[in-house]
């Protein structure tokens, strides 16, 4: 008899970065993030990014760093690139990035590279949440 494989979705988590007012040039880097033994075989990765003015019409690079001991994480060169999101001003947008897991721990990275600063409301208007993929045989 076959077996169905399908995708099983974790927990949403959000994930500690410090984004609200982020410079235009710049990147903020998440605390490490341990998704466990066994771990997930994917991240569904959602980015919500709000611009500070009608200038941020560029983009904001999403990066992961990965790490196999939770001490020793890639630096910002070898980072790897898991997606863009593109700003339209001061409204905020969503983007939901699939991201393969290569280790046990990882951080996330943004950088910012929209025109201008996100904004800084409050609450925060600048978030990153995660739910872990993984694989459920019935």
């Amino acid at each position: 008899m076959a077996q169905d494989i399908r995708q099983d979705f974790g927990t949403d988590s959000a994930v500690t970065i410090a984004l609200d007012g982020l410079a235009n040039g710049s990147g903020a880097t998440s605390n490490a993030i341990d998704l466990g033994n066994p771990g997930p075989f994917a991240l569904s990765l959602e980015v919500t990014l709000n611009g500070n003015s009608a200038s941020n019409t560029d983009t904001a690079d999403i990066y992961a760093q990965w790490s196999n001991d939770n001490a020793d994480f890639s630096d910002s060169g070898n980072d790897l690139l898991v997606g863009t999101v593109v700003l339209n001003g001061t409204t905020g947008v969503i983007k939901v990035l699939s991201v393969p897991v290569f280790a046990r721990y990882v951080k996330i990275r943004v950088e910012n590279n929209s025109g201008d600063a996100l904004s800084s409301g409050s609450p925060s208007e600048n978030f990153v949440r995660y739910v872990p993929i993984s694989v459920d045989q019935a």
